[in-house]
Parts: C-alpha cells; sequence; structure tokens
C-alpha cells in the first residue's frame, strides 16, 4: 500500500479550507488560492461591504512546528488549532463599525 505524505502547502490548504468552513458558516465570504507557484491563501471578505477584505495564510510555526494562521501583513491571529478563534478574530477586524 503506498504511503501518500502531504506537502506543507497542502497542509496550509487544509488549515485554510478549516478556517473557510468556520468563516462559511457564519454567513462570511471567503475566497482560497492554491496556485502552484504560490503559497496558500485565503481572501476573507465582509458579506456587508466586500471591499472589507484580509488575506489570510496558515504557517508551520519554526520553533514547535505548530500550525497557525497570519494576517496578509504577518500579524499571528490564532493557532491553526482553534479556527473558530481565528474567524472571531476576523469577523472583529472587517466588522462595519455602526456609530450613532
Amino acid at each position: 500500500m503506498p504511503v501518500q505524505a502531504l506537502t506543507e502547502a497542502e497542509e496550509a490548504l487544509g488549515h485554510l479550507e478549516h478556517l473557510t468552513d468556520v468563516l462559511r458558516s457564519r454567513g462570511w465570504s471567503v475566497e482560497v488560492s492554491a496556485h502552484a507557484d504560490r503559497w496558500p491563501s485565503a481572501l476573507v471578505a465582509n458579506p456587508a461591504m466586500p471591499a472589507m477584505n484580509e488575506s489570510v495564510i496558515a504557517v508551520q510555526e519554526a520553533h514547535d512546528r505548530t500550525w497557525s494562521y497570519y494576517y496578509g501583513w504577518g500579524e499571528r491571529i490564532a493557532p491553526c488549532t482553534d479556527a473558530p478563534a481565528a474567524a472571531t478574530a476576523l469577523v472583529r477586524v472587517l466588522a462595519v463599525r455602526r456609530d450613532g
């Protein structure tokens, strides 16, 4: 029986797909890109205002080999073991404020 090993990019994609499921269940728009020449990423958009969006990647941490979600600008969001927390943070960052 052949053994199939996941590449890091494939594992990152799996984490992004899990986050996508959580976000979509909350009504958010997500597009995942996994081009052969680029690291997988997800574009998360506020459904009420699609111009409010953020790119997210999943990265394996060098110090302990665990996986975490990161904003496109490089700030850590949450561990990949806690996709609901990452989704909550993204929703908070991309929320449209309704003052007054």
